[in-house]
């Protein structure tokens, strides 16, 4: 079986759905790993850039973002880096209304059993229930 990772603009084609062409070449791809031809993997920084994307260049509010960053969390063709971690940071960047990166950095150091955190901006660390914020 032939393994592969997906750059993040292939996955923004699938969401975005602005250009049928290049959508429907990433949901034959999608095909294939559904049959076994290929295993799909989705790094974590894409996963950021995602969030990034949409929120920066689609000017997305923070609940559709979620809810398309969850759809490609929920894609069973996928293996994806950190699922779990992601999908408690995209529900505290919503619900609490904070930057993804510190939700995904909080959510990763709870997963790894580290629960307190050195920054200069406690402000949305304070906000992930569990853990310890200090500046250094």
């Amino acid at each position: 079986m032939h393994k592969a990772f997906i750059d993040t603009n292939v996955l923004l084609r699938l969401l975005i759905k602005d250009d049928d062409v290049k959508r429907k070449a990433c949901e034959r791809l999608l095909e294939k790993a559904q049959t076994k031809d290929v295993t799909l993997y989705v790094l974590p920084v894409a996963i950021l850039e995602i969030v990034w994307v949409l929120e920066k260049y689609y000017k997305l509010d923070k609940k559709t973002v979620r809810d398309l960053a969850e759809a490609i969390l929920n894609t069973a063709e996928l293996k994806i880096e950190m699922e779990e971690v992601f999908r408690n940071a995209l529900a505290v960047y919503e619900e609490k209304n904070i930057k993804f990166a510190d939700a995904v950095m909080g959510h990763w150091g709870k997963e790894k059993d580290i629960s307190t955190v050195y920054t200069y901006d406690t402000k949305d660390f304070k906000k992930i229930e569990g853990l310890e914020v200090k500046t250094p």
